[in-house]
């Protein structure tokens, strides 16, 4: 008689229950990479495509502080929409349609404010809407706050070299309304200098604590201001999985 081997109904239990545990603990693991992975694209994608429209702006209407901005910063969209393929601005009546999260979140999990165009801190933001999804507002920094114009234009200063004449931001949101909105994962910002240049946030003659990459992103108590310049340059965002990076020491977790 044949004698018929294989495995007992008990047996498959186990190795079921064994593969599930072992998935459990590594897929999310490969997702959070996945979604680290197409974050990194997607930034240096919006910073190649606002950083040569910028230019092509500049081109046309000279540099920023020649382009009227004002506390609405409106122009600061309007200026450089010609020359984003397929995007929109997102009017005062629309912007709760660009970006329809209610809440965004800081680096070290606290709540921020209540969506990019929302809340007393945003009301100023113009919006544009790109056509891969992402979602920009714009802000306009002055100093001298008390003057009768509402302020200088374009004399912020955040550091160093095209840091100190700053005129305003970009503050992108590279997935739209999609989840997690929190400053370092999927919302990162960029200034806009008095010369045309566009700076990620963060970059290394950034001085102003809140906006290096050691004060502003590295901390895991930080609002997350300053982790786009890392971004940009090292392709990573390793600064969510440990805490001695460093822009003259180790550039991710690995080295």
């Amino acid at each position: 008689m044949k004698k018929y081997t294989g495995f007992t109904l008990a047996e498959t239990l186990i190795a079921l229950a064994i593969i599930g545990v072992v998935a459990a603990l590594t897929i999310p693991s490969l997702v959070e990479k996945y979604q680290e992975r197409a974050r990194v694209t997607a930034l240096k994608k919006f910073y190649s495509v606002i950083t040569q429209a910028v230019q092509m702006a500049v081109l046309e209407h000279g540099t920023p502080d020649m382009w009227g901005l004002t506390d609405d910063s409106s122009p600061m969209a309007v200026y450089v929409l010609p020359y984003l393929k397929h995007s929109k601005l997102c009017g005062t009546d629309e912007k709760s349609k660009c970006h329809t999260a209610q809440k965004l979140y800081q680096r070290n999990g606290n709540y921020y404010g209540p969506g990019i165009f929302n809340g007393s801190k945003n009301n100023g933001r113009t919006g544009l809407q790109l056509a891969d999804g992402m979602v920009v507002g714009t802000y306009t920094q002055f100093v001298n706050t008390d003057t009768p114009d509402g302020g200088e234009i374009c004399a912020n200063s955040l550091g160093t070299g095209s840091a100190t004449n700053i005129c305003g931001e970009y503050m992108v949101d590279v997935n739209g309304s999609a989840s997690p909105n929190t400053y370092g994962k999927d919302i990162f910002i960029f200034n806009l200098a008095k010369d045309g240049t566009v700076i990620p946030v963060g970059a290394r003659n950034y001085t102003s604590s809140a906006y290096t990459f050691e004060g502003g992103c590295l901390p895991e108590t930080v609002a997350g201001l300053g982790c786009a310049a890392w971004v940009i340059e090292n392709g990573n965002m390793d600064y969510w999985h440990c805490s001695d990076l460093a822009w003259d020491g180790k550039h991710k977790c690995s080295d």
